[in-house]
Order: C-alpha cells, then sequence, then structure tokens
C-alpha cells in the first residue's frame, strides 16, 4: 500500500506548490516548518460536508476517467487567491492545516502551533507567541531545479502500469457552490486508493477533495476562489 500513499503525498505537495507557484518561480527559500508544526494535532473540528445528491448520472463510469481528473489538475493553475484548509487522518490521529495564497509572492499557512506568512522574499514564522523574520538569500531556489510536482504528479498517473477509473456520484453544494462529485479508483498492481473530487460546475475549480488509501485520510476544502484576500506582514 506503500505506493498509494506515496500518490496521495504527492498529490497534497501538489496542491500547496500550485498554490504558492509564483515563489517558486522566483529564487527564494524559505524557514521550513515541520510536519509536526503544520500538521499538528487538531481541534475536533470537521470540514462540513453536504451530502452528494443522487442525479440520473449518479453511478455512471467515466470511460475517460484519466483525462477528468487530468483537467482538473491543470486547472488548479488558473488559481490566483484561495483558503484552503487540510485535514489528514490517521493511525496516529488527526492533523489540520490552513493555507491562504495570493499570486504572486504571499502565502500565510496556520495550524494550531504555528504560522507563518511569506511575502517575497521574506519569511515569518511565529512559535511560542513570538514573530521573527528572515529574509532569504536572492541566490537559493524554493525547489531543486529538476523537482517539478505538477510534472511528477501527471507522470505518476500517466504510467502504463497505474490504472486509473472513476464515476459520477451525483451533485453537491460546497459552500453554497454547485458542484459535482467524481469518485476514481487509482490502482497499481496489488495497491489502490480512492479519490473523489467535487469539482465547480461553472467554473471547473475543485472545491473539495478526499483522499483515501493505506490507512490515511485527507480532506482537504477550497474556498474564496480568486477573490480579494489580503497578507500582510505581522511586524
Amino acid at each position: 500500500m506503500h505506493r498509494i500513499s506515496r500518490y496521495i503525498a504527492v498529490f497534497v505537495l501538489f496542491l500547496f506548490v500550485v498554490g504558492a507557484e509564483a515563489q517558486s518561480q522566483t529564487t527564494r527559500r524559505p524557514p521550513m516548518l515541520t510536519n509536526d508544526d503544520v500538521l499538528s494535532p487538531s481541534s475536533s473540528r470537521a470540514t462540513a460536508e453536504e451530502p452528494v445528491v443522487r442525479t440520473d448520472a449518479t453511478g455512471t463510469p467515466l470511460r475517460n476517467a484519466r483525462e477528468v481528473l487530468e483537467s482538473a489538475l491543470s486547472k488548479i493553475s488558473e488559481v490566483k487567491s484561495s483558503r484552503t484548509r487540510m485535514q489528514m487522518t490517521s493511525p496516529a490521529g488527526q492533523r489540520e492545516v490552513f493555507v491562504e495564497s495570493v499570486k504572486p509572492d504571499r502565502m500565510h499557512v496556520s495550524s494550531a502551533d504555528a504560522e507563518m506568512i511569506a511575502i517575497g522574499r521574506k519569511f515569518y514564522l511565529k512559535t511560542g507567541g513570538t514573530w521573527t523574520v528572515q529574509t532569504a538569500p536572492a541566490t537559493s531556489s524554493t525547489f531543486d531545479s529538476g523537482f517539478d510536482v505538477r510534472t511528477l504528479m501527471r507522470q505518476m498517473i500517466s504510467k502504463g502500469n497505474v490504472r486509473i477509473s472513476g464515476k459520477i456520484l451525483g451533485s453537491q453544494s460546497v459552500d453554497g457552490v454547485e458542484t459535482i462529485a467524481y469518485e476514481f479508483l487509482i490502482t497499481e498492481g496489488s495497491d489502490s486508493g480512492t479519490l473523489q473530487l467535487s469539482v465547480g460546475k461553472q467554473d471547473g475549480f475543485i472545491r473539495l477533495l478526499s483522499a483515501t488509501g493505506s490507512g490515511m485520510n485527507i480532506v482537504v476544502s477550497f474556498s474564496s476562489i480568486n477573490e480579494p484576500l489580503s497578507i500582510e506582514a505581522p511586524m
């Protein structure tokens, strides 16, 4: 089951990298929050999900499941600003992180234990109630030049030995946005995982995502897509 865990992990990384895409196109390296910092033990709050409403198309197999999934992934690159909430449940417990991002170079990441604001090459980190600031050198790089997460994700799901099937679950309202809910089964050998996407009927943006595999469940919700957001320096 380890391969599907890798798919889920890379997919989540894909979401956050695309959300800060412009930061990776200029040269800088932020002070890194650890997994324990960002994905800290969460309160019992859960992402509110309205039930999927069955339609005439419910259960209809997708003949082009791979293309539908790739299209939804590609659409994320058109997001200029958004709020993202991710919850991860595993045998270790539940963890939660919130991200606000505004292109070209602003991001606010918060969890129960830590908070970070990135503006240009300045990175503000809050731990223990105190803010500190670092300025990344202009010669550094956020990601290794050969590591393109979007390309990696596409390559992973396009591999010949990776099988993707899908079906329409029905209609779903997510934060007042009407979406079409899909379910994809990603299989590689004897390993498999499930990915559910709720995609806006009008704009094609993913509004809700759920990934399950290898004892891990991740729920990611997106709101305020391309709406005015303000991220300012805390000091």
